[in-house]
């Protein structure tokens, strides 16, 4: 999902200098000076990789006014802005970045787009409440009574295709502690089942979302697979 604050921030910055590759290549004049070249490959390379990775993040650098500014705090000139100060106009840059993002990729419309999407696929079919559901594969037997818990695996993803949560080994759930849309999805599932679940905002966490994780006005879109029902004890 969307990266977000200071720490992410480092931690892409930090992440990109730690995978550079060793044989990389880069075009420069024949050195004079090999532990001077090999220390400007070493900074040159680190330095690009974690330019490369704010850009990423959708943060407008001018190369030539970085390039600039790097060299003469490398001269010994005072740098334009204290360490702490730098990190929080970058921070705040990067966050109003995410923020725009959110707002254009996440709009109602959207939302609405992508849910008339997932409805026009082929087999799929919308509930009455806005719940889209579409039958991968079918399973057998009886289906989640109220009260019952699930066994499933799960892939849980926003409308932009990133993944906000996952299950790859079997979790166990009460079929009715969970979001309205996933609740009633896995109440049309049967054991062996697999389902694509297309849940709305309004039957997910609607406007309030799950901050850091969940946009406000989310679809969320899961790809389901019921492997057991653990029916509710008799008398209870």
């Amino acid at each position: 999902m969307m990266l977000s604050g200071l720490y992410r921030f480092l931690t892409v910055c930090g992440l990109a200098t730690a995978t550079l590759s060793a044989g990389a290549q880069v075009s420069v004049p024949e050195p004079t000076d090999s532990l001077t070249a090999a220390a400007a490959s070493i900074l040159g390379m680190s330095l690009k990789a974690s330019v490369d990775n704010i850009e990423g993040l959708g943060v407008s650098l001018d190369r030539a006014q970085l390039k600039k500014i790097i060299c003469a705090i490398i001269d010994g000139d005072s740098p334009v802005y204290s360490y702490d100060r730098a990190y929080a106009i970058m921070d705040s840059g990067i966050a109003e970045r995410q923020r725009s993002y959110v707002d254009s990729v996440f709009s109602a419309e959207s939302q609405q787009a992508f849910l008339d999407k997932a409805a026009a696929e082929e087999g799929a079919v919308r509930t009455p409440s806005g719940l889209v559901f579409q039958v991968i594969t079918e399973g057998e037997g009886v289906t989640p009574a109220k009260g019952d818990d699930v066994v499933v695996t799960y892939v849980g993803k926003l409308s932009d295709g990133s993944v906000f949560d996952r299950a790859d080994s079997p979790v166990r759930f009460d079929v009715d502690r969970l979001v309205p849309g996933f609740s009633a999805g896995l109440k049309l599932m049967k054991p062996g089942g697999r389902y694509r679940i297309v849940i709305p905002a309004s039957l997910g966490y609607g406007e309030r979302g799950v901050p850091g994780n969940i946009p406000s006005g989310a679809t969320l879109d899961f790809l389901v697979d019921l492997l057991e029902i653990v029916p509710k004890p008799s008398g209870q």
